[in-house]
């Protein structure tokens, strides 16, 4: 039977369909309990993570809950630009509920150099809030006493920017395998790239514990209390974090090296 020229036409559009369809589908690097994927993050999910870390992340995140950045404005509304920043050039993941497509948890992490490392860790760096300000001459301060670049002896690697998971999603082993993932699972296949170790600033008790699990070793440990800045009325000392959630006392600088020989790629 010779197929006539409509069907031979809708034949092509279907494949070229599919083929776009598959493009623009996420990668799916595991399913847990057959209800939640661990995705690729793709930018059709950019707008929500923004809209979970606007109304959710900042007011659990051990250390920007604390530093009361929600009441910055300004802080917020850049830390939300550079959020969109990260997630535009780097290796993230998110996980996703199967049934109804919500967006429940990410991990943002990105690559940098040593001598071409983001501005976001820059001492240099002016932000527009005061609250951010203060943030990031804290995380700068904890990357600089424990230096992962000098402990592994490399000049590039991956970081940790972000991590959280939903409250009513938690205890559920989404979190371990958002970071289990990428330490398994995608850093490996960058191996030919002579990326290998895997770093961040871990600010709660339990991404700590998870850290410490998969192999990381803290680096530098600081607690929240012991940063203080000068109070604009007194001149005091003040605590800069306060009222931290959930018993964190500590946010540590965590490292390690990952195997990424080929044939030691895991995907169980």
């Amino acid at each position: 039977m010779i197929e006539s020229e409509p069907d031979i036409l809708m034949q092509d559009w279907e494949d070229e369909y599919l083929i776009e369809t598959a493009i623009e589908a996420p990668r799916v690097w595991n399913t847990l309990y057959d209800e939640i994927e661990i995705q690729e993050l793709k930018p059709n999910k950019y707008d929500e993570v923004l809209k979970m870390i606007k109304e959710y992340y900042i007011y659990d995140e051990p250390m920007i809950q604390s530093s009361k950045m929600h009441t910055d404005n300004g802080s917020v509304e850049e830390y939300l630009y550079l959020i969109r920043t990260w997630m535009k050039d780097t290796l993230s993941t998110v996980a996703v509920e199967q049934k109804t497509g919500k967006l429940v948890g990410f991990l943002i992490c990105r690559f940098n150099e040593l001598n071409n490392r983001d501005p976001e860790f820059s001492k240099d760096r002016v932000y527009e809030g005061t609250i951010l300000r203060e943030l990031q001459n804290f995380k700068h301060y904890l990357t600089k006493r424990g230096n992962a670049y000098k402990h592994n002896n490399v000049e590039k690697m991956l970081e940790v920017y972000s991590w959280f998971v939903l409250p009513e999603y938690r205890n559920k082993g989404i979190g371990s395998e958002l970071l289990r993932n990428v330490v398994i699972r995608q850093l490996p296949e960058y191996g030919w790239f002579d990326i290998d170790v895997i770093a961040g600033v871990f600010t709660d008790k339990v991404s700590q514990k998870i850290a410490a699990s998969l192999g990381m070793e803290t680096l530098f440990d600081f607690v929240y209390s012991a940063w203080t800045i000068a109070n604009k009325i007194t001149g005091e000392k003040d605590e800069f974090f306060k009222e931290i959630v959930r018993d964190n006392y500590s946010a540590k600088v965590m490292s390690m090296k990952v195997n990424t020989s080929p044939s030691n790629h895991s995907y169980v």
